[in-house]
């Protein structure tokens, strides 16, 4: 399983066996009411060609994107879909150009996913699949989970895979064929118990597949699941099943927070460069990144004097801050939960920069503590006591209210999916398409980041 996912990462997956012809017993809650495939395909493609020619421009405006975490703790790639709305709207129309336009446009958002070395999930209908113009969109990189897998031509299932695009089919009456390249199994009403015994019986009807799961509603359950052997989870990465029970913060973060505090309070430069000399490991860890190629200084620093003075008390702090996240508890989804709480900061100083707020980075503090009660496993509350933070913060964290708290919510109906309320609170911003782009662009910047690739600097 996991050598599937290094294949699939590294965009060297040999072809796969092409689907056997026999019916999948599923039909997708997404499938698309139509004609049969084949009548389908022979039409006009007028909108599928039309789709093809404005792809590229809609690229990174189209579709919803969640966080999916891999099987070593990492976000290794998206769930993308149609906003629910569109969705429900094509479907009520039974339209199939329609749907085969908009599944285009779907392919290609998820194209710059894919390009940036991770994978990309998503809901496909055959007969969409087989228009014209509409497949030669999925990149390497897709999984492409489709209504209806022993419908599709054994010759463009052969050349998907050759590509490497996965094909896999949803949850159902577990059988033998079509053989998938992954199973999708979605959160629902049942629970995670029901989830596991679908995947139980997935195993034993087809022993190698690899088993996906979206749409769970908090961290513990993403982690059960890639425990159990699932190679993606996704869902809510921001709440917890049970609320951590209080213990006391540990050294590491005890200094930081500190050193965090002598910032807010202003206190004189050399307190701070003291503070950080009575760390060894932490006066080690500043000598390496300013003298590393992401901050791209001129000359080596050799002192944590110098070293404070270069970085300056606004990039010390943000410095300080990443720091924090990288003393959490170790858990297995520890690595996605920095990296989700990068992107959610980065995020909301962009959005604060776009309104002229007169303190982004402000706003950075507090999408990267919003995160803060699951990745060290407390209260939030009392992760937050050793820090001299403002009352805006506070609000915002604990009360979800004050000034900052519209862009907070922003963020979480984000990654939450929760499309309805991104639209609304997006209109400040130019709109969901305007902020999606912002959101991707936070993405990147924090993948860098935690690879070491990039400063975490505006």
């Amino acid at each position: 399983m996991s050598g599937w996912l290094s294949r699939l990462l590294g965009r060297s997956a040999a072809p796969a066996a092409p689907a056997s012809p026999a019916k999948v017993g599923q039909t997708s809650p997404s499938a698309m009411p139509s004609a049969s495939p084949v009548a389908v395909a022979s039409r006009p493609p007028a909108a599928a060609a039309q789709a093809a020619s404005t792809a590229s421009a809609a690229a990174t405006q189209f579709g919803l994107r969640r966080p999916l975490v891999g099987n070593k703790g990492n976000v290794a790639g998206f769930e993308v879909r149609l906003p629910t709305a569109l969705e429900q709207r094509l479907l009520t129309r039974a339209d199939p150009a329609a749907w085969a336009a908009n599944q285009a446009l779907l392919l290609a958002a998820a194209a710059p996913v894919c390009k940036a070395g991770r994978m990309a999930l998503m809901q496909v209908g055959v007969a969409a699949l087989m228009r014209p113009g509409v497949a030669q969109h999925a990149q390497p990189g897709a999984l492409l989970c489709v209504d209806d897998l022993a419908q599709l031509p054994p010759d463009m299932a052969t050349e998907l895979r050759a590509r490497g695009v996965r094909l896999g089919v949803n949850d159902g009456p577990a059988q033998a064929s079509p053989v998938a390249d992954f199973i999708w199994l979605q959160a629902a009403a049942g629970g995670l118990d029901t989830l596991l015994l679908s995947a139980q019986q997935w195993r034993a009807a087809q022993p190698k597949v690899p088993l996906v799961a979206s749409g769970l509603q908090h961290l513990d359950d993403v982690e059960r699941l890639l425990r159990s052997g699932f190679t993606l989870a996704g869902g809510v990465l921001d709440r917890a099943s049970v609320v951590p029970s209080s213990k006391p913060v540990s050294a590491a973060a005890q200094r930081i927070c500190e050193l965090l505090n002598h910032l807010s309070l202003d206190r004189d430069t050399a307190v701070v460069a003291d503070a950080v000399r009575a760390d060894v490991a932490l006066s080690y860890r500043l000598l390496r990144y300013v003298n590393s190629p992401a901050v791209g200084l001129r000359r080596n620093v050799e002192t944590i004097d110098a070293a404070v003075m270069l970085l300056g008390r606004q990039e010390l702090y943000r410095w300080l801050s990443v720091l924090l996240l990288t003393v959490a508890e170790s858990r297995q989804a520890s690595q996605a939960l920095q990296e989700t709480a990068l992107a959610r900061g980065r995020l909301l100083e962009m959005l604060a920069r776009a309104r002229n707020d007169p303190a982004p980075q402000t706003l950075f503090t507090v999408g990267m503590l919003s995160l803060v009660e699951v990745l060290l496993q407390m209260p939030m509350a009392d992760a937050l006591k050793p820090l001299r933070l403002g009352d805006a913060l506070l609000q915002a964290l604990l009360q979800g209210q004050g000034p900052y708290a519209e862009y907070l919510a922003l963020a979480k109906a984000l990654d939450g999916g929760d499309i309805a309320s991104v639209d609304g609170l997006a209109q400040p911003w130019g709109g969901a398409d305007a902020v999606q782009v912002m959101a991707d662009a936070a993405w990147a910047w924090a993948e860098a980041v935690a690879s070491g690739a990039a400063a975490p600097a505006p």
